[in-house]
């Protein structure tokens, strides 16, 4: 039985002309709009002047994710083709992969789709290991890596709202300026505006900076295909975390200082943060795997935010100052937030989960929000302006 509030979809409808959504990138990532939001009151800004508006010493913490090429288009006969979209790594050398395949019933059980390049220097192939599962297995000719040979054959997945073919500038445009661990199939959106100004303007005033790791996953453009969020289900992500950003966290929270998620990939995690020590402290096997409705299960109430992050410091100093888990948490009208005072983030598509994370942080004022943007002209969804959001 879920715990998650029987909370409507369609309260988070509203009209979004296609126009007004964002097909390519703006020349100058800090170019976009910032709406900045507190207290109620909104202004229109420029992200190359966020510094600005970031709360005095707070502390900003991104995603250092890097999106991989993860869509294989394979060519069969009489011009028809298989499309592989790579969505979960199944083994840690990448060969084998949770997959959505285009033109499934082209790719037979025992059937093997080849790429290679024009000098047969290099061949990838697919073949199914699991078709009932979606689970293929990858392989290529040595000495290449499979990491590698995504990087020569594979295309840069944009999201499926985005009604275009990749042009090369999304290699680059697709990516934060921060990527680091290649997993990611979908980009850490919010974070696209920083730019190596942007960051030395936030050093300059005194705005610390962390990054914790989640590979975003395809799940975040899954429809909702539910009337209710107590019957849909929230999709899963594997994330990293470091000894640095819990104790940075929690030096800024002795000080009273705001923690600002870049993204609501960054603040899934920074709010499975609480939940992850209070396993620790309840003796809860798999204490890194947090369920969807951790943020309503009473279970949790007790445990005090300075407690569950100290147990989570002591756990990671043993395990060597890192750790691997998994968050399907479901952040929606009604959730406590624990760790966040601030967001930034893009304009998301009506009746979505995302819009729920942005209903839950700012209230019913995410009605005044949206409406203001689509106002002013504020571009929307992955390639479009943003927002910081403070409580």
């Amino acid at each position: 039985m879920t715990l998650i509030p029987q909370f409507p979809f369609q309260s988070l409808q509203y009209s979004l002309p296609d126009d007004r959504i964002a097909s390519f990138p703006l020349a100058e990532r800090d170019h976009s709009k910032l709406l900045h939001y507190y207290h109620g009151i909104i202004q229109d800004e420029h992200f190359y002047n966020l510094s600005k508006f970031m709360p005095a010493g707070s502390l900003l913490v991104g995603n250092n994710t890097k999106v991989i090429p993860a869509r294989l288009i394979f060519s069969k006969e009489a011009g028809s083709m298989v499309e592989l979209f790579l969505l979960t790594p199944h083994s840690p050398d990448w060969t084998v992969w949770e997959v959505m395949a285009g033109n499934r019933r082209k790719f037979k059980e025992g059937q093997k789709l080849i790429l290679s390049d024009s000098n047969n220097r290099i061949e990838l192939s697919a073949i199914w290991k699991d078709r009932d599962r979606n689970i293929i297995e990858l392989q290529v000719t040595e000495p290449y890596s499979i990491p590698e040979a995504l990087e020569i054959f594979g295309k840069v997945p944009l999201p499926p709202y985005i009604k275009r073919e990749m042009s090369p500038e999304d290699r680059d445009r697709y990516q934060t300026v921060f990527a680091e661990v290649a997993g990611a199939v979908a980009a850490p959106t919010a974070s696209l505006h920083f730019t190596d100004r942007v960051l030395q303007d936030l050093d300059n005033a005194g705005v610390s900076r962390s990054y914790l790791t989640l590979h975003v996953g395809a799940g975040t453009f899954r429809p909702v295909k539910s009337e209710f969020a107590s019957d849909h289900e929230m999709h899963r992500e594997q994330f990293n975390i470091t000894t640095e950003l819990i104790n940075q966290i929690m030096v800024h929270l002795q000080k009273g200082t705001t923690i600002v998620a870049s993204g609501t990939t960054s603040m899934r995690v920074l709010e499975s943060l609480h939940f992850i020590g209070a396993r620790l402290i309840m003796g809860i096997q798999d204490p890194a795997e947090i369920g969807p409705d951790a943020g309503f299960d009473p279970k949790y109430k007790g445990i005090d935010l300075v407690d569950s992050l100290g147990a989570l410091s002591d756990y990671l100093f043993k395990l060597g100052g890192s750790l691997s888990g998994n968050t399907a948490i479901f952040i929606l009208p009604g959730f406590e937030f624990k760790v966040c005072g601030g967001l930034i983030t893009n304009f998301h598509q009506p009746g979505s989960t995302l819009m729920a994370l942005v209903a839950a942080f700012v209230g019913e004022d995410w009605k005044k929000i949206y409406r203001h943007a689509l106002d002013n002209g504020y571009r929307f969804l992955s390639y479009g302006d943003t927002s910081l959001l403070l409580r």
